[in-house]
């Protein structure tokens, strides 16, 4: 029997003798190419072309050399109350030798041990189902994720833990780990009427046209499904939303710290590195700190899309080439030092010098800056850290390093009059109580 799947671009041809039936998890259902038939001897099946892999699977044990090295061991997690928690049972492992490659997990139910024999630089692999037939299941979990690893990794695309959504053509992607709120975005978007890819698990692949992301078999009623990326989260839970761009080789270690990489071998590991490196190279990449409701949509739709992107992006590389920019303030967060309609002037930021208390900072966020003042300052081993808040505020900003500033403030403009700003700030209660009754004062006079 011969059976086509193709998933994430990649035609994967599953083959057996006379007298096997193959009979993939329902979750696989929709990723069964509709030009499969069976083929007669020297015939090539009906379809878009040869397989990119071929896996003969056989219903019975794998025979792996005793001198095989086991560089990989992972142990079954359970779920608790408390979190993960680690039963100490084996769950699948990683062996090598004779130039060789095997993936063998550990099932209970039935109690088996299938295992995928992947020989070095060849795209034609073998599994042991260690099952009777005359059925056989040729991919149960966690099997099928092992091999679409390894021919991910082959092929030099990624896999990666994360939700991906489309909004108004763009796709989004939203990385972090286990219960760092992937599904919960996803659901934020779906309950919108956003397209969901996935809310798991990816695998993205660099197309002509940039690179795409694309679904997994992960879910039962999982089908194939792909976009174009243009913007990838890091995310952590927060009080607040807040996307940040990063880039360089943060962006490259945040991405690199949520993809699969289920074994140690040198070469697989430089291929995942260099397609990481471009990726961030070419799509926009930043970390998002989000509270989990609908405001989260909101947030990032007026701040990554249209022309508040393209304004921010011109003033961060004005001031990486260390002239100053003017913005207008917005808000009240830094009243009464900063009142909405002034014209902030941001200065460069030498990083090399250290940030003091009471010092007014300008911090890179998508779509523009927050221009908040300075609380504390934190030494690390290898970077510094700040936190900040508002002066008419009361809840402080999360800790950021020092290179997420982009610049410093210690002017504003009122028209012809140049303001400076003192390094000392209002009692924020005063601040924040004549905050609100401009505000109050404020709709009054809207409504009048």
């Amino acid at each position: 029997m011969t059976l086509d799947l193709i998933i994430a671009g990649r035609r994967i041809r599953l083959q057996s003798d006379d007298g096997i039936t193959l009979l993939p998890d329902e979750r696989f259902s929709s990723f069964i190419t509709p030009a499969r038939k069976e083929a007669a001897a020297g015939e090539e099946l009906a379809g878009d072309g040869g397989p990119d892999l071929t896996v003969d699977v056989f219903p019975g044990k794998a025979l792996i050399p005793a001198d095989a090295v086991k560089v990989f061991d992972a142990r079954l997690m359970e779920e608790t109350p408390d979190g993960m928690r680690d039963t100490g049972e084996p769950f699948w492992e990683i062996l090598t030798g004779h130039d060789i490659t095997w993936a063998k997990v550990y099932l209970k139910d039935p109690v088996c041990n299938p295992v995928i024999v992947m020989p070095n630089g060849k795209m034609t692999w073998q599994i042991f189902a260690d099952g009777q037939g005359p059925v056989v299941n040729p991919l149960p979990y966690p099997l099928d994720g092992l091999l679409l690893y390894f021919l991910s990794s082959a092929a030099g695309d990624i896999m990666i833990h994360g939700s991906g959504v489309v909004y108004g053509g763009r796709g989004w992607i939203f990385t972090g780990r286990s219960g760092s709120g992937k599904t919960t975005l996803a659901g934020i978007f779906d309950r919108a009427g956003d397209r969901v890819i996935h809310d798991d698990r990816l695998i993205l692949r660099r197309e002509e046209d940039g690179w795409v992301m694309h679904s997994t078999p992960v879910y039962r009623n999982d089908e194939p499904r792909s976009a174009a990326v243009d913007h990838l989260w890091g995310i952590a839970h927060g009080r607040a939303n807040i996307t940040t761009p990063v880039s360089g080789a943060e962006a490259v270690a945040m991405v690199l710290s949520n993809c699969v990489q289920q074994n140690r071998e040198r070469e697989a590991a430089s291929r995942l590195s260099f397609a990481v490196e471009v990726l961030v190279s070419s799509v926009r990449v930043s970390r998002l700190s989000f509270l989990p409701d609908v405001s989260l949509r909101d947030y990032l739709i007026a701040r990554v899309t249209g022309n508040t992107v393209t304004a921010a992006e011109a003033a961060s590389a004005i001031l990486a080439g260390e002239k100053q920019v003017t913005i207008t303030a917005g808000g009240y967060s830094m009243w009464p030092a900063i009142r909405p309609g002034d014209r902030i002037v941001i200065i460069p930021y030498d990083h090399q010098i250290p940030l003091a208390k009471g010092m007014v900072v300008a911090l890179r966020r998508d779509g523009g800056f927050v221009v908040h003042r300075v609380t504390d300052y934190r030494r690390g081993q290898f970077m510094n850290f700040i936190r900040t808040r508002g002066d008419a505020g009361i809840i402080y900003d999360p800790w950021v390093s020092t290179g997420d500033v982009a610049g410093l403030v210690k002017k504003v403009t009122e028209g012809n009059k140049t303001i400076m700003i003192s390094p000392q700030r209002m009692p924020y209660m005063i601040g924040s109580r004549a905050v609100a009754l401009i505000k109050i004062k404020n709709a009054i006079r809207g409504r009048l």
